[in-house]
């Protein structure tokens, strides 16, 4: 099957896939194609678009030499199996399909095979509410980041332990950094799939996600925390879910809207520089304030300050901006 009949694969039920690769020959056959792969080959570059005329497979005694099974019969069976799904066979060889790159990336990253920690430890950045030392840890693939004076933006519900942000972060992310650079590319990778979603595109999957919004009515955030009824300090909180792959972003409304262009154009016209990707944008997210205008149709109002000017956006349910207005002084 030659690289341009890739989308004549047949569709395999998750339980089958499962099921086909549960197999322990299987599975090192994918690794091995895997790690066979020259990622600096410009065949290999574009892959599947059929812009080269290299054939980059790995033949099939190479690939046999490199499992070490002891049966060709049964390994081609093995192959076989694996094949239109997770490996493709070309004119000379065979070669992992995208499904069979996903696999073996998660294997790669760490994600089901490595269970790597950070001890807490404070790094180079000040809570947005009480300016105190920020520290972060790592933890079921999770980087928790928390100030170290206040309970921060999420709290329990018993009010008594908060934090900044939790994010989901591979395990391969820690290796060669420190904790104040895994903060930060923890915070990239978060913000950038936030911002696909945001665009209606499932980071995980590219399928269609849903997007809704979550308004805390007696919103009262106390002194110390958050609000006793959601338990968090902003009131309007967006979700977006992949019904598809379960992929799910949920945060904020103001960290959400720091994409939009109008927004950036604003800051931008201000000199601020903006990178969405950001503590900076966490920072200046906790300086938006929020309003429900209305309920049918929901309007929601944000105001955004930057020097001695505001920006006002009017968005709808869809967090389309309906109306924008931006007025000259903070205190007019």
């Amino acid at each position: 099957m030659s690289r341009g009949d890739a989308a004549d694969a047949a569709t395999l039920a998750p339980d089958d896939a499962f099921a086909v690769l549960a197999n322990e020959t299987r599975f090192e056959i994918v690794r091995a194609l895997w790690e066979l792969y020259e990622p600096d080959d410009p065949a290999n570059v574009v892959k599947f678009a059929d812009l080269y005329d290299g054939d980059t497979a790995v033949t099939f005694s190479e690939l046999y030499d490199r499992v070490g099974y002891g049966d060709t019969g049964n390994f081609n069976y093995h192959i076989e199996q694996l094949t239109d799904h997770f490996v493709r066979r070309t004119d000379s060889g065979y070669e992992l399909t995208e499904a069979g790159f996903e696999i073996a990336r998660a294997v790669i990253a760490g994600t089901v095979s490595e269970r790597p920690s950070i001890d807490t430890a404070e790094i180079d950045a000040t809570c947005p509410r009480c300016d105190a030392p920020v520290v972060v840890s790592y933890e079921n693939h999770h980087v928790k980041v928390s100030c170290s004076q206040c309970l921060g933006i999420w709290q329990n519900a018993a009010g008594d332990e908060g934090v900044l942000f939790t994010f989901a972060f591979p395990p391969a992310g820690l290796s060669h950094r420190t904790p104040d650079e895994a903060f930060h590319a923890t915070l990239a990778y978060n913000f950038n799939r936030i911002r696909s979603f945001i665009h209606g595109v499932c980071p995980d999957c590219s399928s269609v996600v849903e997007g809704s919004l979550d308004i805390c009515e007696p919103h009262e955030p106390g002194g110390r925390g958050g609000c006793p009824d959601c338990h968090r300090r902003h009131r309007i909180e967006v979700s977006t879910v992949c019904n598809r792959c379960k992929s799910v972003a949920r945060g904020p409304l103001t960290i959400a809207i720091f994409a939009h262009p109008t927004l950036i154009s604003f800051l931008h016209d201000h000199g601020a520089v903006h990178h969405f990707a950001s503590w900076e944008t966490f920072h200046l997210a906790q300086t938006v304030s929020e309003d429900v205008v209305d309920t049918d149709p929901v309007r929601i109002r944000l105001t955004v300050p930057c020097d001695d000017d505001r920006l006002q956006l009017t968005l709808d349910e869809s967090l389309e901006v309906v109306d924008a207005i931006t007025k000259l002084s903070v205190d007019g």
